[in-house]
């Protein structure tokens, strides 16, 4: 494993954890418009269209949330390559990294 891989590897962690982030925002504030025109008594036509939009958002967190699983397991596997390299001190290195 070249440190091209593990840089690769890394940024496809970032970039996921990133996009999980993104759409959970996305649904917090998605639910919080359609709060917002179900108390100011909007069309329900409008409601259900952004519940739809909401919906949308809700069927992609776990594919994400399985994307990053992924991609956190293949960085994991990388490092230990790395590690069985560099030795010891790597693997105590990287075993204190938790990702949220």
């Amino acid at each position: 494993m070249s440190t091209k891989d593990l840089k690769i590897k890394t940024g496809v962690v970032k970039r996921t954890h990133k996009e999980l982030i993104y759409y959970v925002k996305e649904a917090t504030h998605q639910q919080g418009r359609i709060d917002k025109m179900t108390a100011d008594g909007a069309d329900e036509h409008d409601v259900r269209k952004q519940y739809e939009v909401l919906e949308e958002t809700n069927m992609m967190l776990p594919d994400v949330k399985k994307r990053l699983a992924v991609a956190y397991k293949e960085l994991q596997d990388i490092v230990v390559c790395v590690a069985d390299v560099y030795g010891k001190d790597l693997r105590l290195c990287c075993s204190t990294v938790v990702l949220r």
